[in-house]
Formats: C-alpha cells, structure tokens, sequence
C-alpha cells in the first residue's frame, strides 16, 4: 500500500491535532516557567552581588580608616620608624626618621650593619635592641620581623628611640648620688671646722685689746677678715648641704638691712686700710617693714648677696693718680613693693654679669671666681623659695642689682597675708 504524505515516516504514530498543540503549549508553559526561574535566580544574583559590592566597600572603608588611623599614629610619633624588605630596599618611613637617618641613604645600611642590625642574621625572628650614638645624640634602635601569613619573613621595622635627655637624667642621677655622698662628707668637716674657728676669733679678739701697735692692729684685722671669710664657707657649706628648715618669726627687715650695711662697712674698713674703702649705703623706709620667716636664714642670704657685691667693686682696678669718690659703691635697700611685697636690693656699681653666665649664676657649684665655691648665690636662692619668694637679677643704670623678693602673704607678720 502505497503511503499517502511522502514526507512523513512509515512508522511515525499519527497523532490529532489537538493533542500536538497541547504539547507545545506544555512545553512553552515548561519554558516560560524555566524562563521565569532563570529570571529570578539573575534577579537574586544581582541583589547578592549588590550587598557583597556594599559590604565590600564597607569593608575597604573600614580599612582605609584603619590604614589612614595607623599612619596618622606612625606620623604623630616621636620616635623614627622604617621598614625595610629582606633586600634592604626602603618600603616606609615616618617624618621623625629625619631625626635620624634616611633609610634611602647609601649610608643608612653601613650605620645599621656597624650596629650589628643588618643583615639580619638566619635566626632573626626575635628582636634586637642596641644603644647607638649618632648625630651627636644617644638612641636606641629595636629591629623587629614582619611575619607572613604562612610565617616566613617578608620584612624588617626599624625604631629609633631619641634616648639623649634619659640618658642626661640618668648621668645626673648618679652625679646627684655622688653629690649627696660629697655633701655628706662637707657638712661633717664643715661642723669641725666651726669650732676652731670660733676659738680663733676669740683669741684674736683677746689679742686685740693686749694689741700696743698700729702694726699689731693691723695684723689682726687681716685676721678677722680671713676668720670671717673662712666662716662665710663654712656657713655656705652647711646651708648647701641640709633642707632650709624654718624657724619663722617676727622679722623686722628694717633691722636686717641696716645690721648687713654696718658690718659690710666693718670688713670694707678692714680690707681696705691703705686707700679709701667702698662706699656703703643703706636705704630702709621709716614705717614699719615686718615680715614672718627665719631671720637668721634671710640675713645669711643678704650677707652672701652683700659679699658677691663687696666683691664686685673691690676687683675694680685702681686708676692712676688715685681713687675718686664714689669709685666703688654698694647700696642695700629694704622696702616695700606696690601690690604689699617686701623687696631686698643689694646693687653694686662694678662691672656686672656678662650675658653668657647670667642664666646660671644660681646654680650650684657655678663661680667665676677662682677661689670661689659658686654656693653663695644657690643658697640665696634656696632660702627665697623656702620662704615662698624669689631672687632675680639684671642692670639697672650702670649698676648690677640682686632683688629678693618676699610675698605679701609674707608681710606685716603675718604668713597667711590677713
């Protein structure tokens, strides 16, 4: 039999016409669903995408402001940090590094490995710290190993520690050690010395009245100036070596300043027998002037003063054809000051403080004196603290001026000021 449509197959089942378009509806249905799945999984897709770009970005904002916060403390810190790769190239810097060295210098490895931190040694996972002196300053430099994610060493920081001032604080630790052991053994020699030296003075003021010679006299005056002088270190070694310790009273610096011109006059009439003496003079207002504090103390404060300025005009040279009035002048004066404070000033017409030494001539142990012990001038200034005032110096119309200066709170004998 012969088949009717060549184009379809012998053996291909006949099926109706509605049957055919259920299927390709089925089959568009299946694929329009798969469509719609496909659709919504992309749609997914893009949403997680977003939210892991957003996290992302988060995450490198986060670290940004944590790289930028590290950096900003690299930057803000004192001490220099450097790190270099295992090859020794330079990978960061911070500013304070131009303290000490440019790690991109030819010259910065040669100072490390002269230090023995570079090359770094196989077994260099530990740190190393050494003291170095570089520049004219004292550091301290600590290298330490970048580790990796798998451990290995993929770099090297470098700190450099600007050590001078704390090794400055520890070279006076231990000469203020040596200071107190040297103080110890001054105040002990100087406690001897007071005693002879008070019998020589009375001896020598016995000598004084079996004295039948102008020449006798004289002698003996050189003897009480040296006795003095000898008391005045003495003195200066004691105050300098204990704590100002206050035995406060009703003080009338009226009496103080008159007391220090009459016996300044008494030991310029002693050193000056062959030519006129220094002038002193004394300038004390007519009211009251009290105070509350150590008399003693404040009085041996002035004396020093006095001295420094007594000897201040006596270095003066002589000029030819003799001395004129008023060559050499000390003038001492109490008063008080415009807001209630009482006022000290020792002044002198000599040749003053030159401007390189006048920050440090109260510090102890400083003199320009040869035979001085540079105690006086700290020991004032000591005893005006103890007191709650102060001690300043400068130029004043030709004449060097010392004015010691006591609070208000200090005034009228009263130390609470009422």
């Amino acid at each position: 039999m012969m088949n009717p449509d060549p184009a379809r197959p012998e053996n291909a089942q006949s099926f109706p016409l509605d049957e055919r378009e259920e299927v390709l509806r089925q089959a568009f249905l299946s694929f329009q669903s798969a469509s719609a799945s496909l659709v919504s999984s992309y749609a997914g897709l893009e949403r997680r995408i977003a939210e892991l770009s957003e996290d992302l970005t988060r995450t490198n904002r986060a670290l940004d402001r944590q790289g930028s916060f590290l950096e900003a403390i690299l930057e803000s810190l004192s001490a220099g940090v450097a790190v270099l790769l295992p090859g020794g190239v330079p990978l960061y810097r911070n500013p304070a590094m131009d303290t000490f060295a440019d790690p991109h210098s030819p010259d910065f490895l040669a100072l490390l490995s002269g230090k023995g931190l570079w090359p770094p040694a196989e077994e260099s996972s530990r740190e190393v710290s050494v003291a170095l002196d570089h520049g004219g300053r004292s550091w301290v430099a600590v290298r330490r190993p970048v580790k990796g994610p798998e451990g290995q060493e993929i770099g090297y920081v470098f700190v450099f520690s600007d050590a001078t001032r704390l090794k400055e604080m520890e070279e006076e630790v231990s000469r203020d050690r040596r200071l107190r052991a040297m103080g110890e053994m001054i105040a002990q020699i100087a406690h001897e010395l007071r005693s002879p030296l008070g019998s020589l003075e009375l001896f020598r003021s016995l000598l004084d009245r079996e004295a039948d010679t102008s020449k006798a006299r004289e002698y003996l005056g050189h003897m009480s100036t040296s006795i003095a002088s000898m008391d005045r270190l003495v003195g200066n070694l004691l105050y300098h070596t204990r704590t100002p310790s206050l035995e406060e009273e009703v003080v009338d610096a009226r009496d103080l300043v008159i007391r220090l011109a009459q016996d300044l006059s008494r030991m310029a009439a002693s050193a000056f027998r062959d030519r006129p003496p220094p002038e002193i003079h004394c300038l004390v207002p007519e009211g009251s002037l009290t105070f509350f504090g150590d008399g003693d103390l404040f009085y041996h404060a002035l004396f020093n003063l006095a001295t420094n300025a007594f000897e201040a005009v006596s270095a003066l040279p002589e000029p030819p054809g003799g001395e004129p009035a008023g060559l050499r002048q000390v003038r001492i004066e109490g008063l008080r000051g415009p807001r209630g404070e009482i006022l000290f000033r020792v002044c002198d017409n000599g040749t003053g403080i030159a401007n390189d030494i006048a920050e440090r001539v109260f510090d102890p142990f400083f003199t320009t004196r040869a035979k001085g012990t540079g105690l006086g001038l700290s020991i004032v200034h000591n005893i005006a603290v103890a007191h709650g005032g102060d001690i300043r110096h400068g130029r004043e119309d030709g004449w060097t001026v010392f004015v010691l200066t006591l609070p208000a709170a200090r005034s009228s004998g009263n130390p609470e000021g009422g």
